[in-house]
């Protein structure tokens, strides 16, 4: 096989993997409620549809960005910026995921905490932010 096929062939599939990629994470993401909670929340439920393309959007180019190892120059108010949408979207998915599995009543009951919930799953999504951040600025587990 020619150089010239096996490249195209390897493109092709690892594009077709990450899109297989974002498309089962994007279906973890919708299955936990977590486009449909913020929308509610926002009071934005008619963007419904463009969140999740944009989402699909995101993550596709992420995977096709982390594939070929795409670096992108562009600043430190730029990379700032990134970080703090990351932040954003981890903190939330993991605000959704502590609410599907249960997991803070569960905690709340057991340390006997009355009030102040809300307070720690912004705890919760603010520590998660900051890992984010120090993970762009630092390079951490590359």
């Amino acid at each position: 096989m020619s150089d010239f096929f096996r490249t195209g062939l390897y493109c092709s599939v690892g594009i077709f993997f990450g899109i297989s990629v974002a498309a089962g994470l994007f279906a973890f993401i919708t299955t936990i409620g977590v486009v449909t909670r913020l929308a509610a929340g926002t009071k934005t439920a008619k963007y419904v549809m463009l969140y999740e393309s944009v989402i699909v959007f995101g993550l596709t180019l992420s995977n096709i960005f982390d594939l070929y190892r795409v670096e992108l120059s562009c600043g430190t108010l730029c990379r700032s910026a990134y970080g703090w949408f990351s932040g954003i979207f981890v903190g939330c998915l993991a605000a959704a995921l502590a609410e599907v599995v249960r997991v803070l009543p569960v905690f709340a009951k057991r340390i006997k905490l009355r009030v102040g919930i809300p307070l720690v799953v912004m705890a919760f999504a603010i520590g998660k932010g900051l890992g984010s951040w120090y993970q762009l600025i630092f390079g951490a587990g590359k």
